[in-house]
């Protein structure tokens, strides 16, 4: 479906504010919305041309004006170093075959329309919803999709709150937990339990991992050992540690999870302001490996 460029930045000046990379993103939805439009001089046979947009952008039939009115001039440079900026990040490629200037979206650039449409798509439904949804069901209901989509969508929470971005993972990246793990604890399925709030507790501790937010790493430990022991048949965690029927060195892992990661998470959660602190080390809140203990063995007795 055609979507005009006023459509997507409604006046000049709100377009001439935006960076040159958030236009680009406009500018990409704008292009590819001729895509199926009968009649259209821009987009053809999957490619734009350049020549014939810039000449939409100034009309000359009679009783036609210019979309931004009398600051179309502006606007129109503003869209060309967008173009520029598209060509050189790989998402708009020329096409050597033909004489004058016609381009092709790249893989990269579907994928953007593809964020594109699901930030346009979180909007609709709202920063307070979107971030409830992700807190309280892992992104079950609303915001749906592999994990992936997920972490895109506290991306875009992060940025309509205006906090810093996450930093990116990186292909061979330590974290907390394995990915080989947590893609173990997807493929669970049991009639008995519903393992949604396991894997996004799972998720998140990643998340602090990344951001080196130790105070949440303690919480969410708190949080995960407090949260399994039905998984064993037991009421409490110290009951897994103390009368589970595991292997002696699952015992030793489980205990030391117990009695450790209680003691610095209730040390933190619970200590009132003081007159002087210390703040909480990557070391003092790693449970890597008492954690891969205990997911690998909710893994082996619920397959």
């Amino acid at each position: 479906m055609y979507r005009s460029l006023s459509s997507l930045i409604h006046t000049a000046d709100e377009l001439l504010s935006l960076d040159v990379d958030a236009l680009g993103g406009l500018l990409l939805t704008h292009l590819k919305s001729y895509d199926g439009v009968s009649s259209n001089s821009v987009y053809q046979n999957g490619l734009i041309s350049q020549g014939n947009f810039l000449g939409m952008q100034n009309p000359t039939g009679y009783g036609q004006k210019p979309e931004y009115g009398d600051k179309q001039a502006e606007v129109n440079r503003a869209l060309m170093e967008a173009w520029n900026w598209l060509e050189r990040e790989g998402i708009l490629i020329r096409d050597p075959k033909q004489p004058a200037p016609w381009f092709s979206i790249s893989r990269r650039g579907e994928e953007l329309l593809k964020q594109s449409a699901r930030f346009e798509q979180w909007e609709k439904l709202g920063l307070d919803r979107v971030k409830s949804d992700l807190m309280n069901t892992g992104g079950i209901r609303d915001v749906g999709g592999p994990p992936e989509v997920r972490e895109l969508a506290w991306k875009w929470v992060r940025m309509k709150e205006n906090k810093p971005p996450a930093k990116p993972a990186v292909a061979g990246e330590w974290v907390l937990i394995a990915d080989s793990r947590l893609d173990e604890l997807r493929a669970l399925a049991s009639p008995d339990f519903d393992f949604r709030k396991l894997i996004r507790l799972c998720e998140e501790l990643n998340i602090a991992s990344r951001e080196e937010c130790h105070f949440a790493k303690a919480a969410l430990t708190r949080a995960l050992v407090d949260h399994v022991p039905p998984l064993f048949g037991k009421k409490s965690f110290g009951e897994v540690a103390n009368n589970y029927a595991g292997t002696k060195s699952f015992r030793e892992a489980i205990e030391h999870l117990d009695s450790a990661a209680k003691k610095v998470a209730d040390g933190h959660l619970h200590t009132q302001i003081r007159k002087n602190e210390t703040l909480p080390t990557a070391q003092q809140v790693n449970f890597a490996s008492g954690l891969d203990v205990l997911l690998s063995e909710i893994v082996r007795i619920t397959q």
